[in-house]
Parts: C-alpha cells; structure tokens; sequence
C-alpha cells in the first residue's frame, strides 16, 4: 500500500535516509576529476548505492556539468539523463539522486560550489536560501500551490536569473513523495524503477487534470496545482540560472493537516547557507 510517511517513526527514517543520500552526493562531488563524464559520474552514484542496498529509483541518479546545470534553451523533458558531457575546471555541477529504500522515495539534489563558479553560484545560492524559507511562510499562510509557484517565478526574476525548475518535468517546483508499505512490492523493479510510486505518482497526476488539483502529485504554476498543499511528503526543488551557472536544492517539506516543516535543518546546502551569512554578517 502507498503511504504518506507521516508517522513519527517513519518519518524519523526518512529523514535519517535523506542524510545518508546527501552524504553519498557530497562525497561524489570530492571525487570529481576533470575530464571525467557525466556518465561515469553518474555510475559511481548508483555503485555507491547498490552497496547500500539499493535494488531501485523513482528516476536514476544524474549528473549535470556546466552550461547544463541551467537548462539552456530548449531544454527537453529527458535532456537531464546523463551524456558524454566532460567536466571542466570552470563548470558549475549538480548531483541528483532518488533511490527507493525500505520502500520510501529519497529524492535529493546538490548543488556543488566549485571555485571556478564562485560568484555566480553565491549569486543564485543566496536566493535559494531565501526561497526555501519563503516557501516554508507561504504553505503555512495556506497559499495555494501555484500561488506559491508564482511568487518563487517573481523573485527569482527579481533578482536577474532564470527560473529552471519550469524546465523540469511537469514544471516543478516541487513534488510528492510516498512510502510503499508492503515489502514484497518495495523491492520490485522494472527497468530499473520502482514501480508502485512511479504508477501512484502517474495516476494522481492523471487525476489532478480532470479538476481534482488537491490531488496533484505536482507543485506547479498552473491550474492544476490550484490548491493548498495537501498533507504529505513534498520534495521541494527550486532551481536558478545565471548565465551558464544553475544551481538548486532538493529536500523534503512535511505538510500534515495543521503545520508544515522542513523535515532536516543541517543538510549540507544549510551548512553553507549558515557559513555565507555568518560572513556577510562579519563584513
């Protein structure tokens, strides 16, 4: 059975899961070596996670370097699979990861701030901080979805970048993530997926099109996300460029009926956050 995960116990897991995910990223983006592909980057990802006991995903892990980090131009629905691409001294890069396990979808993204992008990156890394807080406020406020997608359009275009997250699939901002209780299922995987989300996640998408938008999978800036958040686990994912740089987080929002929060305060993305204003503020 699809579960929202909302349970003390479960959700203890999964935050302790989504830790050990951005963990693995950090430590891949230790290891990048110029000259290495997107590809093999993405390999080493999914190595990583096999000898941890990963046997499926909701999508496979990526690997994004450069110029490719923001979506550039016509940036089709499948362009994020891994390619040939080589990393280079000067490129922005971005890890993505989403295995299933014990049954629960673990969807994460990280940013890597390399040197030879450091003020574009702290550019879009200051608007990303303030948007993770901004979402936070307005889902508590009880904005609707797409209100809430609106707003994040609006300040990112504030600030002079582009918004990328539109690019992604169904345009999101954000997206729901669900537990499959029953082992024997959870463990199921079919080229490579695990089946009982991605069909969950499938159907309510289906669903929200027919006027249901408090049933929509998605969080987006359109009709069908014209709905407060309904309780559930939400991988929030804003995503901005600037110029050839893009850079985004992606971690889990808790809606229940009465509150909403952020599931973990000291990802790594926070660490860096708290690191650059504890530096504008000795400035």
């Amino acid at each position: 059975m699809i579960a929202d995960a909302l349970e003390p116990r479960r959700l203890a897991r999964v935050r302790q899961l989504q830790r050990e995910v951005f963990d693995l990223l950090v430590a891949t983006s230790l290891t990048l070596q110029d000259g290495e592909t997107e590809h093999q980057v993405t390999r080493r990802i999914h190595k990583a996670l096999c000898q941890r006991g990963v046997r499926s995903y909701f999508h496979g892990p990526v690997a994004l370097f450069g110029e490719r980090t923001a979506y550039p131009g016509d940036f089709g629905t499948f362009a994020a699979l891994p390619t040939e691409r080589r990393l280079r001294p000067e490129d922005a890069v971005i890890l993505d990861a989403a295995p299933v396990v014990d049954g629960h979808v673990i969807d994460v993204s990280y940013a890597v701030p390399r040197p030879g992008v450091r003020a574009e990156f702290e550019a879009g890394d200051r608007v990303l901080r303030d948007l993770r807080r901004l979402i936070l406020e307005r889902t508590l406020a009880g904005d609707t979805m797409r209100t809430i997608a609106r707003t994040v359009d609006t300040v990112i275009k504030d600030h002079g970048l582009a918004n990328c997250h539109r690019k992604h699939i169904g345009m999101v901002l954000g997206h729901r993530v669900v537990c499959e209780t029953r082992p024997w299922l959870a463990r199921r995987s079919v080229f490579g997926l695990s089946p009982a989300p991605v069909v969950w996640f499938l159907w309510r998408s289906l669903r929200s099109r027919k006027g249901r938008p408090e049933l929509s999978p998605n969080w987006n800036h359109t009709r069908r996300s014209d709905a407060p958040a309904p309780p559930g686990l939400w991988a929030i994912e804003p995503h901005v460029g600037h110029g050839a740089v893009g850079l985004k987080f992606e971690e889990m929002l808790v809606v229940t009926a009465d509150t909403a929060f952020y599931l973990d305060d000291a990802l790594p993305h926070h660490q860096r956050w708290q690191a650059s204003f504890d530096r504008e503020a000795g400035a």
